[in-house]
């Protein structure tokens, strides 16, 4: 089946098998950007109260940012978004490499998938003509396997492909799509999501081009951008050793998960530091498409284990919150999660809150299927990944993740599950990073760090922190004051870079203002923003997802954190005895989003100063609530 396209929106529907192009309305763009901004606008229109997250109604969307496939660099992020069966509220997940900008060669800029195939698929859109392939013997391949079988079947290695495992196959909450074998869209269970619809994997192919409105005036902009990269210590980390460095940082905060977050410091760091992987495992640095990072790394361990792209979450997951400071035993366990296609935090953090258990005795060796889950055994890590995967034995109790898994082991192992409304915390334990934790409560995806990456609780200037959010408190990490409007402002420049496409290492400190990321538009797309225009279809965006999920039921009492980090100090290192006193900067954070401070609801007042009066009118609360400003 073949049908020419435009550059736009592509809506197909598995069930009939039908397809078909809708221009994209400029307005959307306007209102809305691109990425994880459209998505999630989109989200909100298909969907409804109540809708199940594995029906064939959900949509399945793939997002390119504005800016992706641009000649502004790192502009490689792509979005999927659906309803998420692991939390119930609103799932994302967001991944660079080369699928994005292929797609927008490909002249697509946003794909929705419903409907559910008869038998298992992949869909190949390919300069315009799209079909929908037979994906029988593809399933229950790994992703290497399923990767080379599409590239041999269409001949040709010059596709991108973003495809599911056997974790996704079996619908486990914690699975992960992946491209280019190893670059993972892993939060939120949109792996299980693309399973339920049969969709094995969706491959592009284009050869479109990039605007450039004015090649010297762009040419000028790079070499701005370049020098500032240059100029940012943060760029330099990350071009070296990429987030592995941040493995000695957050240790030294005294906030890394050890043992299922029991513990957050450890004096010996060094065995699982930046500086043995760059020694003694890393062999090749890798970017993403049009990048000067260069983050990731090609790695081997010996000959069983050649892979690229470890992160600090997969060595924190993987290694400290299971008690294991064993690197090559993480390396390869991280190795399996990609060819799998599991997400490493929801792993590590299910392997993890089973390790508590058995230690304080709440599920046997037995129960277990023999395994000794001491803390740190890294042969019972492996083994319980591919358990994870395939749904066998123990490994279905935890393919949904630590939260679903503790309510099946009985009401003691609920405490110890370390996830806001299901979703695991990332390795930063909130006790040493207060706004982090604020970040965790409030996002809307669920526990996530990287909706608010709030970095300058710790890298930024008490004057700074004065000027922007109001008091030199909110550059102390172990303060409470400035966190809300901290957080809330974080929240609205870091759903830019989603929107635009733009990887966060370039906007994490680099080009972080509204200001900044105005001037990087207009040269090569077709449209311009004002700084303060970007700030509102920021906040736009964060409301119309608080809407999605104010729809589902979620309110004040789910932006909350697990009992263990309210109040259980930290027994050592340099966080030694905080905790986190939510509350405070919960009120300061919804006064900041003109937000009810009684339920967590946007007002009436700010969703009509943010134009979303038609998606407010949608929903029950704000037809039977008299006075919904006033909460």
């Amino acid at each position: 089946m073949t049908r020419t396209l435009e550059k736009g929106l592509l809506r197909i529907d598995l069930s009939s098998r039908n397809f078909e192009f809708e221009p994209m309305p400029q307005e959307l763009i306007r209102k809305y950007l691109g990425g994880r901004g459209i998505n999630s606008k989109l989200l909100f229109d298909i969907t409804f109260e109540g809708i199940d997250p594995l029906a064939p109604e959900n949509p399945l969307i793939v997002g390119a940012g504005l800016l992706t496939g641009s000649a502004i660099p790192s502009t490689s992020r792509f979005t999927i978004s659906a309803k998420s069966p692991l939390t119930g509220c609103l799932g994302d997940a967001n991944s660079g490499g080369f699928f994005g900008p292929e797609m927008k060669f490909a002249r697509i800029n946003h794909i929705i998938i419903q409907g559910k195939a008869e038998n298992p698929v992949y869909v190949f859109v390919r300069d315009g003509d799209l079909e929908i392939k037979n994906a029988r013997a593809l399933w229950g391949k790994t992703i290497p396997e399923a990767d080379a079988a599409i590239r041999k079947e269409l001949g040709t290695d010059e596709v991108q492909i973003l495809l599911i495992g056997p974790a996704g196959e079996n619908l486990s909450n914690i699975g992960s799509v992946m491209n280019n074998l190893s670059r993972a869209a892993a939060r939120s269970g949109m792996a299980a999501v693309m399973g339920s619809k049969y969709l094995k994997a969706i491959v592009v192919k284009g050869n479109g081009g990039t605007f450039v409105r004015d090649k010297d005036k762009t040419f000028s902009l790079l070499r701005e951008i370049r020098e500032s990269l240059f100029a940012d210590p943060w760029f330099h980390m990350h071009s070296t050793v990429g987030t592995t460095g941040l493995t000695e940082n957050y240790n030294g905060l005294g906030v890394m998960p050890i043992r299922n977050f029991q513990e957050g410091y450890i004096k010996d760091i060094d065995t699982i530091s930046a500086e043995k992987f760059l020694k003694h495992f890393a062999v090749k640095r890798k970017s993403c498409f049009n990048c000067m990072i260069h983050c990731s790394h090609y790695y081997s361990v010996g000959s069983e284990c050649n892979e690229e792209g470890l992160e600090y979450e997969s060595i924190a997951a993987l290694g400290p919150r299971c008690g294991n400071f064993d690197f090559k035993n993480i390396l390869r366990a991280n190795a399996i999660c990609n060819r799998l296609g599991l997400d490493t935090i929801g792993a590590g953090d299910a392997i993890g809150f089973l390790m508590e258990c058995y230690q304080r005795g709440l599920i046997t060796k037995k129960q277990a299927d023999g395994l000794d889950l001491s803390w740190g055994n890294g042969e019972t890590i492996i083994r319980l990944l591919y358990k994870l995967a395939l749904r066998e034995g123990i490994g279905d109790l935890l393919a949904d993740g630590a939260l679903k898994a503790s309510k099946q082991i009985g009401p003691e192992a609920e405490s110890l599950a370390m996830h806001v409304k299901g979703q695991a915390v990332i390795a930063g334990d909130p006790r040493g990073l207060k706004a982090w934790g604020l970040g965790y409560a409030v996002s809307s995806r669920g526990a996530d760090h990287l909706r608010a990456l709030p970095v300058a609780e710790y890298s930024s200037t008490p004057e700074i922190a004065k000027k922007l959010w109001g008091t030199e408190a909110a550059a102390d990490r172990f303060a409470t004051a400035g966190k809300g409007k901290l957080v809330r402002w974080c929240e609205d420049v870091r759903v830019l870079s989603d929107a635009l496409g733009i990887c966060r290492f370039m906007t994490r400190t680099t080009f972080l203002f509204p200001e900044q990321l105005a001037k990087l538009i207009p040269f090569v797309s077709k449209f311009e923003f004002s700084s303060q225009e970007l700030a509102k279809i920021g906040e736009r965006i964060n409301n119309i997802e608080r809407l999605f999920n104010v729809r589902e039921g979620f309110s004040r009492k789910d932006d909350t954190l697990p009992e263990r980090f309210l109040s259980e100090p930290l027994p050592d290192g340099p966080s030694k005895g905080s905790v986190v006193n939510l509350d405070p900067m919960l009120d300061e954070y919804y006064e900041a989003r003109g937000w009810s401070l009684e339920n967590g609801y946007p007002t009436e007042k700010k969703l009509r100063d943010l134009g979303l009066e038609k998606e407010m009118q949608c929903l029950k609360i704000y037809k039977t609530n008299k006075n919904p400003s006033n909460g």
